[in-house]
């Protein structure tokens, strides 16, 4: 017989045994940027036109994203599949410029703060995902840049976009992995705008400068936050992903700033925080 006591300790400790255990608070996935591609993936040079190299440039990279916190640079889950920011505790901008000159070097390019040339660089997405696995994480980097190139004068010569991507499999919440994928994106995205043969043309003197286009009258008058919302609820029903909704988005102008009860509304409605980030930016 066992002793009323212990049966009771038992009966206890097996209740508790099976209760939920509290999920940890992880919080945001904090990152130290540094430049660490990873060559068994891929290695990603612009193939340069003869004479190209010869003629140096000016390079730079600015912030075009339109994101409310600058050094949010994605998101993260955990075992529970709540979300948390990946957050840059370094310079993003600082490191972007540094990976392009890094690059640029080891690519031929000549590069100087004199040159007749200015290769301006913006950056449209800078986003990696951290999708918790069972065990260990799937990391997918996103990354789309726009670039122009401006001769001694502030004449256009060139613009363009483009983008790179990377995903790789790895350790739950690993800095190590993220730095990877954001590499690769970023080397490949670096890569596809320098070797660009429009690009190299202009740079070769091989094309007249861009005429600008006068601003174009509105073609329609600014809309209500309601108004937005419920056309980009008909092309989001129709498939059209987040990318393409901030792009829609950045073509409208709106009559008030979103409000909080708004914000909530488009939330509610399915609208992803980059949508909402860009409607914010559309407010006279």
């Amino acid at each position: 017989m066992i002793p009323i006591a212990r049966k009771l300790a038992l009966t206890l400790l097996v209740a508790f045994a099976a209760l939920p255990a509290t999920a940890k608070e992880l919080g945001p996935f904090n990152i130290t940027l540094r430049y660490s591609p990873q060559e068994s993936v891929g290695t990603s040079v612009p193939t340069l036109m003869l004479g190209v190299s010869d003629i140096p440039v000016r390079l730079s990279i600015e912030d075009g994203r339109t994101i409310a916190d600058p050094a949010v640079i994605g998101d993260s889950t955990d075992d529970d599949d709540r979300v948390w920011p990946v957050r840059a505790a370094t310079d993003l901008l600082g490191w972007a410029n540094e990976v392009l000159l890094k690059n640029a070097g080891e690519w031929g390019i000549r590069v100087s703060d004199s040159a007749p040339f200015q290769l301006k660089g913006s950056l449209l997405r800078f986003m990696v995902n951290e999708s918790n696995k069972p065990v260990g994480s799937v990391y997918n980097a996103d990354i789309r840049v726009a670039f122009r190139l401006l001769d001694s004068r502030g004449n256009l010569l060139w613009e363009g976009n483009a983008a790179g991507d990377a995903t790789r499999y790895g350790k739950s919440r690993n800095e190590d992995n993220v730095n990877e994928v954001l590499s690769d994106a970023l080397k490949e995205a670096y890569a596809t705008a320098l070797g660009d043969t429009g690009l190299q043309n202009a740079w070769l003197g091989k094309s007249e400068p861009m005429a600008v286009p006068a601003a174009a009258p509105s073609m329609a008058a600014a809309m209500s936050p309601d108004e937005l919302l419920a056309e980009l609820l008909k092309l989001k029903k129709q498939g059209f992903g987040a990318d393409l909704l901030v792009d829609f988005v950045n073509q409208k102008s709106l009559k008030t700033s979103l409000s909080a009860d708004d914000m909530v509304k488009w939330k509610k409605e399915g609208m992803p925080q980059d949508v909402i980030q860009a409607a914010l930016k559309r407010a006279p």
